[in-house]
């Protein structure tokens, strides 16, 4: 009879409870999706940030995640087994030496676009994040807790994604928008699925598609409506839009203006109607 060997559950639970994290959740810098550039004409404006980079590379990414979760003070660095990141992250389950080479890939992956480095700890490896901008020619930032500032915007992300599966459930499309959607920190917001709209959360405009109607079916994304807003660009001067809205768990996520607003609206619709004949008779 085999010796028995941590599952993925258990070992992403592990990592979790490493954290320490009273409130389960996370940080991370809407940089991560959408980064601060210049356009042709040295203008500031919005680009694809390091996420449009993982698209393609899953494993990473659920790595990623994972040091985000679980780095929490000092030097914001790790260190575990090989054996532990493959299992909990999904690239390798067995107990043995192949762990080792299938994860280094992936940490190779992430450290080359500038979202982690590694350090020799020992026999093992600590993984250190670095500031979500990743690399930026050759230039990388270390990491720092984010303040929230205007330049600084953060969004959270549930211990949930994992102790609900959707780890599991989504697939790189839905993971994508998700984070893109927790990153707009509004009560209801767009999601713009033309090339150039796309582009401006990072994304490519099929993976926008795909992910929205990848939410929707799972009903992590609700419909909030649709308003009719001017585009120059079109014909006829304006396009319908469509409004969105996430569902719990991951409905965390609002500005303070943006609170500010739904709280004035809440007290405007609570105020009782004026009766305006009755007015004009006191008067």
């Amino acid at each position: 009879m085999g010796e028995r060997v941590m599952t993925q559950i258990e070992s992403i639970e592990y990592l979790l409870r490493r954290s320490q994290r009273r409130d389960d959740v996370f940080p991370i810098r809407r940089e991560f999706v959408q980064a601060r550039v210049q356009n042709q004409h040295g203008e500031p404006t919005t680009g694809p940030g390091p996420l449009s980079k993982l698209l393609r590379a899953p494993h990473a990414l659920e790595l990623l995640l994972l040091v985000y979760a679980v780095t929490t003070s000092a030097d914001y660095g790790v260190t575990e087994r090989s054996q532990l990141w493959g299992r909990a992250a999904g690239i390798y389950l067995l107990p043995d030496r192949g762990a080792s080479m299938a994860v280094s890939r992936q940490w190779h992956h992430l450290e080359k676009l500038g979202l982690i480095k590694r350090q020799q700890d020992g026999h093992l490896k600590r993984i250190i994040k670095l500031r979500e901008l990743g690399r930026v020619g050759e230039l990388t930032l270390p990491y720092t807790a984010p303040s929230g500032a205007r330049g600084d915007v953060y969004f959270r992300v549930p211990f949930a994604y994992w102790r609900e599966g959707w780890h599991q459930k989504l697939d790189m499309p839905g993971k994508a928008v998700l984070l893109a959607a927790m990153s707009r920190r509004k009560d209801t917001f767009t999601l713009p699925q033309d090339t150039r709209g796309a582009r401006a959360l990072g994304l490519g405009r099929h993976t926008v598609a795909r992910g929205i109607e990848e939410l929707m079916r799972h009903e992590l994304l609700l419909s909030a409506g649709e308003d009719e807003v001017v585009n120059a660009r079109m014909k006829r001067g304006f396009e319908w839009v469509h409004s969105y809205r996430l569902a719990a768990p991951f409905n965390l996520n609002l500005s303070n203006s943006e609170i500010k607003r739904l709280e004035a609206e809440r007290l405007s619709l609570s105020q009782p109607p004026v009766d305006d004949g009755q007015a004009g008779r006191r008067g």
